[in-house]
């Protein structure tokens, strides 16, 4: 569904998260919001797939085509680990925040990210001022905010919907290009990160890299291309190709509303399961906490209770539409290319 909205009807209709926790949670039955440990079993039954698959690449002569498929398979199967890693983070399986922080390292490694620099850009920031300008990272700016940042300017031209021929590689390498300058340089002096422990950000993010300079050193230059290249663009692909359809094409918001600043795509059943239900994000963004093996039962209750208001689409279809439209805002609800200025509602 894609429908134009008026920004001033956006903003009479915004509500702050608490109202749809309030009156979803009388219909949702009191178990769902229970941690849910059995989820580890992902992480095992994944990790065993991924060790066994590099180590048949390395050690057995199997033909390109193998190694080829191999390589897809590691991408894929470190996406479903770092969508692991997301819902333990959000304290959906563990109490423990001892095993959180394991599980995140071990996850998020093949992407260079902290689980500390994880939980403050996405726990934090990004779920605390979901596509509110300037303070949720995720979140594309406006058209004043690209005409003075120069650097804006440059990730404009490599995201979807500037027409540039570069935009068609941005998923496959830029979730873990961002969070690697995130970590090594734009954390410093700026007030958006400011609070979150830098110290600590900085150890693990040095841990991660000397892991990942292991494990390129034991796979060694006969297979970067099978188990580095490969693994890293189909991983990027995965999680970055959800996360732009889940907001960058919905409204900016100054209310932290889910059901406008959020969007909800669906895929194939196989790679939902792979993917462990992470396009059913407004649905996360209501009760983060709760595990995504839930998030269809929320989903159905969202559609009968919010039927003109909740937004979800085919994943095709959502990332049509972004490559469609440009990610620079001319007003919360209205999207501009800044050189052409061709205007598209958002969703």
């Amino acid at each position: 569904m894609l429908a134009t909205l008026d920004s001033d009807k956006v903003i009479k209709e915004l509500k702050a998260l608490p109202f749809y926790q309030q009156e979803l949670k009388a219909l949702l039955e009191p178990h769902i919001f229970l941690r849910n440990p059995k989820r580890v079993i992902y992480f095992f039954v994944f990790l065993a797939l991924n060790i066994s698959l590099i180590y048949s690449v390395i050690y057995f002569n199997v033909a390109w085509y193998w190694k080829l498929l191999a390589g897809i398979c590691i991408g894929q199967f470190n996406a479903t680990l770092a969508f692991f890693a997301h819902e333990t983070l959000h304290g959906a399986v563990f109490k423990s925040q001892r095993l959180q922080h394991i599980i995140g390292t071990i996850c998020f490694a093949p992407y260079l990210i902290s689980p500390t620099y994880w939980r403050f850009w996405h726990n934090n920031l990004h779920h605390g001022n979901t596509q509110l300008i300037l303070k949720d990272p995720d979140a594309f700016p406006t058209l004043s905010v690209y005409r003075r940042s120069k650097f804006m300017r440059g990730v404009f031209e490599l995201a979807p919907g500037s027409k540039n021929p570069l935009s068609y590689f941005y998923f496959f390498y830029w979730f873990s290009f961002q969070a690697v300058l995130n970590q090594a340089h734009h954390r410093f002096g700026n007030k958006m990160w400011a609070t979150m422990n830098h110290g600590k950000v900085t150890r693990e993010f040095i841990f991660v890299c000397l892991m990942a300079a292991t494990y390129c050193y034991w796979v060694g230059p006969a297979n970067i291309v099978w188990l580095i290249l490969i693994p890293l663009a189909v991983q990027n692909y995965i999680v970055l190709s959800y996360i732009s359809t889940n907001h960058n094409i919905s409204p900016l918001t100054k209310i932290n509303d889910p059901l406008e600043n959020s969007l909800t795509v669906t895929n194939n059943p196989i790679l939902e399961f792979l993917n462990l239900n992470f396009g059913y994000h407004v649905e996360h963004h209501i009760f983060p906490r709760v595990s995504s093996s839930h998030a269809k039962k929320i989903h159905e209750i969202l559609k009968t209770t919010y039927p003109t208001k909740y937004k979800y689409m085919p994943k095709w279809k959502a990332l049509k539409y972004l490559y469609h439209t440009p990610r620079i805002y001319n007003h919360s609800s209205e999207l501009i290319h800044p050189r052409t200025e061709e205007k598209y509602p958002t969703i």
